[in-house]
């Protein structure tokens, strides 16, 4: 579902699932990803003083929008759909 966008209503059809299974389901992998033994051992931020990636800034397809660019997450996308009232609170955000 975080990678391809989709439903807990196709991913229940998908997985002939009901609806409340998916999202139990989901919520516990969300719980264990963002837990301590997880986001502890796997997730490495990096700090103020690490240079860019090598990647980023060798590609002159990428430096441009990149270059100056605080917090950038490599090669991550989250699809975000909020609210109109809470998209502010949204943007800009790690």
């Amino acid at each position: 579902m975080c990678v391809t966008g989709l439903t807990v209503r196709h991913t229940g059809e998908r997985f002939q699932q009901s609806n409340e299974t998916i999202a139990h389901y989901f919520q516990l992998m969300v719980h264990a990803f963002s837990g301590p033994g997880f986001y502890n051992h796997y997730v490495c931020l990096p700090s103020v003083n690490d240079p860019p990636s090598p990647y980023l800034r060798n590609n002159p397809k990428l430096w441009p929008f990149f270059k100056g660019c605080i917090g950038a997450l490599d090669g991550s996308h989250i699809a975000s759909n909020p609210a109109a009232e809470d998209r502010s609170n949204s943007r800009n955000r790690k």
